[in-house]
């Protein structure tokens, strides 16, 4: 692709100094964080072994990790692109790697929507918590993901160029291609997966609030870590979007309007933004050791496995565990007693209570 339209101004990736400067930061934080953050949840959850298998809770998160660390690892090639201003790979290495990218967001959020819906059914329809544990339905969501992530991301390759200043970026050949390709891109990517884990986590919280708990400070924890998911989720990957809407604003806008240029200015700021939703790709890992709680001191390594079987070593006496909540066929929490061998968190509570995995 030859003819690449560009708004007027005609800046690129590079032209910014400060938005080079802070995607290079955001890159090497996100790397030096993530990278082991995901490593450690992909070989704590990787080799679960359980009479009753792997919540399907913790298999989205491994898949999440898996996701999160694939593009993480091209942080390297980013950053030396933003500092040397030079694509280091040929043609095919643009396309090839920008389709990763592409692929791991779409992987990404299409991964926390579903575990999203799976925390809102676990708590709204408790009887239905055997079949989410059905490594058959895992292997069918996990291979719906990963397909239409593959189809989604395909646009990224197909409109992505290395041009004679050696720079890789978006080519589209009309101003029609860029406003439908970045539109398209934002209501997949963000607009309705987006819209999806607030409702869900939305439904969860009132549910939650209108049943009685076994311990107060409980409410407390998982309030804290809803609103950080939601609250990462929307802070990290909106300043991207947002430059999405400026750019299809552009496109549509009369060349010699405001608009036309200010699309200018998205495509400098995009190197920085780029960045941080990269950085959305460490912040899960810490998101599960601050819901872990006292957990973490007791369990140790393996706390990620009892955050999802709800089995956290007793605090001595009659006093019941902490780990995850059931919800009973009435309308009320408990925690969750002493819980059997085979990993199962309701294995010591009676059989008309379903866990919870949170």
């Amino acid at each position: 692709m030859s003819v690449c339209y560009r708004p007027p101004g005609n800046e690129t990736l590079l032209s910014w100094k400060t938005s080079r400067a802070t995607g290079t930061a955001f890159l090497l934080l996100a790397a030096l964080l993530g990278l082991p953050g995901n490593g450690f949840v992909v070989w704590s959850l990787a080799g679960w072994r359980s009479a009753r298998g792997r919540p399907l809770a913790a298999t989205l998160v491994l898949h999440l990790a898996l996701a999160d660390g694939a593009v993480l690892l091209l942080t390297p090639l980013f950053v030396a692109f933003l500092t040397r201003q030079a694509w280091p790979l040929g043609q095919a290495g643009c396309k090839a790697v920008y389709y990763v990218c592409a692929l791991s967001m779409y992987a990404s959020v299409l991964l926390t929507g579903l575990l999203s819906l799976q925390r809102c059914l676990a708590v709204t329809r408790p009887f239905l918590a055997p079949r989410l544990r059905s490594p058959a339905l895992a292997r069918r969501l996990l291979l719906a993901v990963w397909l239409a992530a593959l189809v989604l991301a395909t646009p990224a390759a197909v409109y992505r160029h290395l041009g004679a200043d050696h720079v890789c970026q978006l080519c589209h050949p009309s101003a029609a291609h860029a406003a439908a390709h970045l539109s398209l891109e934002t209501l997949t990517a963000f607009v309705l997966p987006f819209g999806l884990v607030l409702g869900c986590y939305g439904v969860t919280l009132a549910r939650l609030r209108g049943v009685r708990w076994g311990a107060g400070r409980r409410v407390t924890r998982v309030g804290r870590l809803v609103g950080a998911i939601v609250l990462a989720f929307g802070l990290l990957w909106a300043p991207y979007h947002a430059v999405n809407v400026l750019q299809v604003l552009a496109a549509l806008a009369p060349p010699e309007g405001a608009f036309a240029r200010l699309g200018g200015a998205g495509q400098a700021a995009r190197a920085g933004t780029t960045a941080l939703a990269f950085f959305s790709s460490s912040v899960n890992p810490v998101l599960y050791l601050f819901t872990a709680g006292d957990l973490l001191p007791r369990a140790g390594p393996r706390f990620l496995m009892r955050l999802f079987e709800g089995s956290g070593e007793a605090r001595g006496g009659g006093r019941s565990r902490e780990g995850t909540l059931e919800l009973r066929t009435t309308p009320r929490l408990k925690v969750v007693g002493r819980a059997g061998g085979n990993g199962d968190p309701g294995g010591g509570a009676q059989k008309d209570s379903q866990g919870w995995d949170p």
